[in-house]
């Protein structure tokens, strides 16, 4: 009984807010106010998804484990090569794929296919 007359008192108080906390909006106005929030920037445009898959191949070399670290070296400088002309942060997400190695005469050769998606920007 107590709780409910004190909440009873303390009601009231709350009615009377003339504002809604975003830079004193007042809330007894008439019509409709909207309030939007955006981040980035306000231009929009049309974009396209584009995959492209490549063949990343390491040097060749006699030993398996040497032929392993060259496709290693190729991944790693395909990766920095794409990063480098990423202009307008296109690139979304980039992998050399899985490693495949090979031996003939004597040699030792780790290929892969590696997948680029990238978004293009559409003509307006």
């Amino acid at each position: 009984m107590k709780k409910a007359l004190i909440l009873g008192l303390l009601f009231p108080c709350f009615l009377n807010a003339q504002t809604i906390g975003v830079k004193d909006i007042p809330a007894d106005t008439e019509g409709e106010t909207t309030i939007s929030v955006k981040k980035g920037s306000s231009k929009t445009g049309k974009y396209e998804i584009v995959t492209n898959e490549e063949e990343v191949e390491g040097d060749s070399a006699p030993l398996l484990k040497d032929a392993r670290s060259n496709w290693k070296k190729a991944c790693s400088d395909w990766k920095t090569e794409t990063k480098e002309t990423n202009r307008e942060n296109r690139v979304i997400s980039m992998n050399c794929g899985k490693m495949r190695c090979s031996t003939e005469s004597m040699e030792s050769t780790c290929v892969s296919k590696s997948k680029l998606v990238v978004r293009v920007k559409l003509e307006d």
